[in-house]
C-alpha cells in the first residue's frame, strides 16, 4: 500500500482516485484550485484531505501525482512546495519528464504515470486492460510506479518522453480526431432526421478490422477505389458545411497518397 496526493480533480484523478482505492493504496489528499471540487471527489474516497493550496510540505506520502492538463502542469509544478526528497511524477501524455526537475532540482524522484486511455467522468473503465506508460529517471522511482501500475494493470511499459510523446500523437489520431469525425457524421444524419444508430453496425466492424489487420489493409470508400464521381457528389452535399468540406477533402487527399504510395 502507498499513500498517494492528487493533484487535480478532473477526469484522470477521479478515475485513478477510485481504482488506487480498490487496489488498496491510500489517497491521503487531493488538491485543486477550486476546493469544491476537490472536497467533491475527496468525499468519495475512504479519508482524504481536500485542499486548494499547493503546499504539501508536511505532508506525508509516497507519491505526489499530478493530474492537471498539459497547459496547467508547468505553472503548477513551480508552485508545488514538496518535502524533501518527494516523489513526483505527471500522468501527461505529452509533457517531458523533465519538466519536474524544475521544481525537485534536489532530488532524483521524478516520473511519469500516464493512463493510455480516454476519461469521462461517470462512464466506467476496466483498467485491468489500461496501458500504463511509466518513466523516471532511476530505479527506485521506476519500482514504486511499476508497483502502483501493476496493481491497476495488466499492461505496463516503461517508455523514454519521445516514444511517450509520439504514442500521445498517435492516440489523438485514433481517438480524439476519430471522435470528431462521429460527430461530424451525427450532425449530418441528425439534419436530415436520420438516427446515428445506423452507423454503429459499420463503426464496430471498422474498428473491428483496425485490431485485427494492419489499418492501411482494411481501408475501403470512394477515395481507395479512386471513386472520383462518388466523391464530387459528397463534395456537392457538403457546400453547406465549408468545414466539414475541408475535413473531406484532406482526408481524401491523405487516403489517395497512401494508395499511390501502397502501389
Amino acid at each position: 500500500m502507498y499513500k498517494i496526493v492528487l493533484i487535480g480533480a478532473g477526469n484522470v484523478a477521479w478515475h485513478l482516485a477510485s481504482h488506487l482505492e480498490q487496489a488498496g493504496h491510500r489517497i491521503v489528499a487531493v488538491y485543486s484550485r477550486h476546493l469544491v471540487n476537490a472536497k467533491v471527489l475527496g468525499q468519495q474516497l475512504y479519508e482524504a484531505k481536500a485542499t486548494d493550496q499547493l503546499n504539501f510540505t508536511t505532508t506525508e506520502a509516497d507519491l505526489f501525482l499530478l493530474c492537471v492538463s498539459d497547459n496547467a502542469l508547468p505553472s503548477v509544478v513551480a508552485a508545488l512546495q514538496l518535502p524533501s526528497q518527494a516523489t513526483l511524477a505527471h500522468t501527461s501524455g505529452t509533457q517531458p519528464l523533465q519538466l519536474l526537475a524544475t521544481n525537485l532540482a534536489n532530488s532524483p524522484n521524478i516520473g511519469v504515470f500516464y493512463p493510455l486511455q480516454t476519461f469521462t467522468k461517470g462512464k466506467t473503465i476496466n483498467f485491468k486492460q489500461v496501458p500504463f506508460c511509466i518513466e523516471s529517471t532511476n530505479t527506485t522511482t521506476l519500482d514504486l510506479l511499476g508497483d502502483i501500475a501493476t496493481s491497476l494493470s495488466k499492461e505496463v511499459y516503461v517508455l523514454d518522453t519521445a516514444q511517450r510523446q509520439t504514442l500521445h500523437l498517435a492516440a489523438v489520431m485514433a481517438c480524439n480526431f476519430t471522435n470528431h469525425l462521429f460527430a461530424i457524421a451525427h450532425q449530418l444524419l441528425q439534419d436530415k432526421d436520420l438516427d446515428f444508430e445506423l452507423l454503429f453496425p459499420l463503426i464496430n466492424e471498422t474498428v473491428q478490422k483496425a485490431m485485427q489487420m494492419p489499418p492501411k489493409d482494411a481501408q475501403t470508400g470512394p477515395a481507395k477505389r479512386g471513386d472520383t464521381q462518388t466523391i464530387a457528389k459528397h463534395l456537392a452535399l457538403l457546400e453547406q458545411y465549408p468545414t466539414y468540406k475541408k475535413v473531406y477533402e484532406v482526408l481524401t487527399e491523405s487516403v489517395f497518397e497512401e494508395v499511390r504510395y501502397m502501389n
